[in-house]
């Protein structure tokens, strides 16, 4: 299920509040660590951000942790938050405008314990529903509870799993649940109207059919602090006509999280995560179909005369249906004179940016029309098959009054380009950590992205942190200089690596004591007569098809060299690796499509031995060390590409976290 947001194990501690002066000593034995925030290409408003906190000592029985901005040698405590799944990350908010371009810089420390304060993003259970609130003030309703229907109407039409109501920030209630119109309506909804599963046409929008319904399994996950709260909800799609009685087709999780982004509550910053999977070993379609998916139905006061609707492209009420867009705005009228939704879609959906589905000018005779959809198989099938998890996510900014679409865009691009947070630890001895670059080739093939490679490093080392030192010299290889190094790193080495018996004893017996290895691209052509070292790597260099573009499916979206990437990253220009000998604990973060690969020897190798897949990037543990590699990299300016920089160093991160 979901792991986007990792809600179901995490530990959260709040930390000060907004424009609090720092009062700890202003120690570099108290500094656990420095972050410095890029805006990057973009203006930023209230921006969500966090860090990586790999490697951070985190120790809390006698200390809380305090982050503090620092500004012109002047300090200010921040609110932060502590999340803790598959690594520790701590998140807070860029508050204010940071203009694009510009860096903050900011220190976490401990500092003596303070008396416990209420958070400032709260969850109250009704028995019914979980009502989540920003500073005691109501933003929405998740309901888990079956909610009955109106006196008369088919109880076919009962369901939960929904949100209702989403308030404006002046309380003006934006949803709308069970309109006569459209019983089936609730509020905001994720279900799916035109299905194929197991040779049967499902329906789990139009409940009156009784083909399929949507049912909240549990509720599996519920946070509170000072940065953000948020729940997590185990949804099923039951299969109502199944031969043998209703089963459960589809699973779904339902991550929502709700920031304190804004101090004056003038506006809410929602995050919605819908995870799929099959419950089964049968795939499930989600046919194209006009309406399905993530949809908004708005409060009866708005209609054709008193409500306007702006998509991203321009578009509005009259002319809008079936368009894409990466963000929309509906408002209507409130008692705050206007009130509206920003909903914005993030561009790793399935058939980013979705078509749109709303109720054009004269639907519904112009009467209580608004509604909004976006559809990511409006225009075609989008299967799920079993085995993978599939997730949609999107944003709502809810607020009272206007938003024009430039800030509307400034909004969207912090969902989809957040700025970029360098993190600088300060372990308990001051030592930073340090790692060496090797790239030495034997004879045969050597890349020329090799001096490119260690600049990247070295820039990489510089901006987060840790020292790099390079080199092609295996006589570096000895028990005293191996062990000044925190991780190794083989950067497109290649062929016969070492050059005596005693210097892979040195690899070998560093590894065994807790080493950490970090691969890169061509470094699985090394040592191709040592089955230890293709063990340590993870497999053995094969062959590879002509250079072209391809895709690489995300598999894992929690360890750090991946989280950050689309469900499809598309690679450009680079070389899709085949290996054998792959050891079989290898856990695979990521793996090339094969369907977009262009190989005249593919029945050759891999065939059909492993499908439309093959493994890119993966970690593990063996003999006693930590490993990472991934196959990507061959051409210099791979090594200028912000996303494979990233994933190199989230790999680097996890091998020192892990060491």
């Amino acid at each position: 299920m979901s792991r986007l947001f990792a809600l179901l194990t995490l530990i959260f501690s709040s930390i000060g509040s907004y424009g609090h002066n720092n009062t700890t000593p202003e120690t570099t034995s108290n500094i656990l660590a420095s972050f410095t925030v890029y805006a990057g290409a973009y203006d930023r408003i209230n921006t969500p951000v966090f860090a990586n906190l790999s490697g951070i000592f985190l120790k809390t029985e006698s200390y809380e942790l305090q982050l503090v901005e620092t500004t012109n040698g002047a300090n200010r405590e921040v609110a932060s938050q502590v999340e803790s799944s598959y690594q520790h990350s701590l998140w807070w908010v860029l508050d204010g405008k940071t203009p694009a371009g510009t860096k903050r810089h900011f220190e976490l420390r401990h500092k003596t314990p303070s008396a416990a304060s209420k958070k400032k993003v709260s969850l109250q259970d009704t028995g019914e529903a979980i009502n989540i609130q920003v500073a005691g003030k109501n933003v929405l309703a998740y309901h888990y509870g079956l909610t009955p229907v109106p006196k008369g109407v088919d109880p076919l039409y009962s369901r939960g799993g929904y949100i209702h109501p989403l308030w404006s920030p002046e309380g003006e209630v934006l949803t709308r649940i069970q309109p006569e119109d459209h019983y089936h309506h609730y509020g905001i909804w994720n279900p799916w109207t035109k299905t194929e599963f197991q040779g049967r046409e499902i329906d789990f929008w139009n409940l009156i059919k009784g083909e399929g319904t949507v049912k909240v399994k549990s509720v599996s996950s519920r946070v509170e602090g000072d940065v953000f709260a948020s729940i997590s909800a185990v949804h099923e799609h039951i299969d109502k006509k199944a031969a043998k009685g209703a089963q459960v087709a589809l699973n779904e999780q339902w991550d929502i999280r709700v920031w304190n982004t804004d101090p004056e509550n003038k506006i809410w910053l929602v995050d919605f995560t819908s995870t799929m999977s099959c419950a089964t070993t049968s795939p499930l379609t989600i046919k194209e179909y006009r309406y399905e998916g993530f949809g908004f139905r708005a409060n009866k006061a708005w209609d054709d005369k008193s409500a306007t609707l702006l998509t991203s492209e321009g578009h509005d009420k009259s002319n809008g249906n079936g368009t894409r867009a990466r963000w929309c705005d509906v408002k209507g009228p409130s008692k705050a004179g206007t009130s509206g939704v920003l909903f914005m879609t993030h561009p790793s959906n399935y058939n980013f940016p979705e078509k749109i589905r709303i109720w054009p000018v004269g639907m519904n005779k112009g009467k209580e029309n608004v509604f909004f959809n976006f559809n990511p198989a409006q225009d075609r099938d989008w299967v799920l098959k079993p085995g993978k998890d599939y997730s949609l996510r999107y944003r709502m900014m809810v607020y009272d009054g206007e938003v024009d679409a430039r800030t509307a865009d400034v909004y969207w691009n912090d969902l989809a380009h957040p700025p970029h947070v360098a993190v600088r630890t300060f372990s308990q001895d001051k030592k930073q950590k340090r790692v060496l670059v090797y790239t030495k080739n034997g004879e045969g093939y050597v890349h020329e992205n090799i001096p490119y490679s260690i600049a990247a490093i070295k820039k990489l080392g510089k901006e987060n942190g840790f020292l790099v030192d390079a080199s092609d010299d295996p006589g570096v290889f000895t028990d005293k200089n191996i062990s000044r190094y925190d991780a190794l790193i083989f950067s497109n080495t290649n062929n016969e690596v070492f050059d005596t018996q005693e210097q892979r004893d040195v690899f070998k017996r560093y590894i065994q004591s807790g080493g950490a290895f970090v691969g890169i691209h061509s470094a699985c052509g090394s040592e191709r007569s040592w089955p230890w070292f293709w063990k340590v790597l993870g497999g053995k260099f094969h062959r590879h098809p002509p250079r072209q573009d391809f895709d690489v499916k995300i598999l894992d979206k929690d360890h750090p060299s991946t989280r950050f990437l689309p469900d499809t990253w598309h690679i450009k220009d680079d070389e899709c690796y085949y290996m054998k000998h792959l050891n079989p604990d290898i856990h695979v973060l990521a793996a090339a499509d094969l369907n977009t690969v262009k190989d005249d020897k593919k029945a050759e190798y891999p065939g059909e031995v492993f499908g439309d897949s093959f493994p890119t990037t993966w970690c593990h543990e063996f003999d006693g060390g930590r490993q990472w590699y991934t196959a990507l990299g061959h051409k210099p300016e791979h090594y200028e590409d912000p996303l494979l920089l990233k994933h190199i160093l989230g790999g680097i991160f996890w091998a020192l976290e892990m060491k």
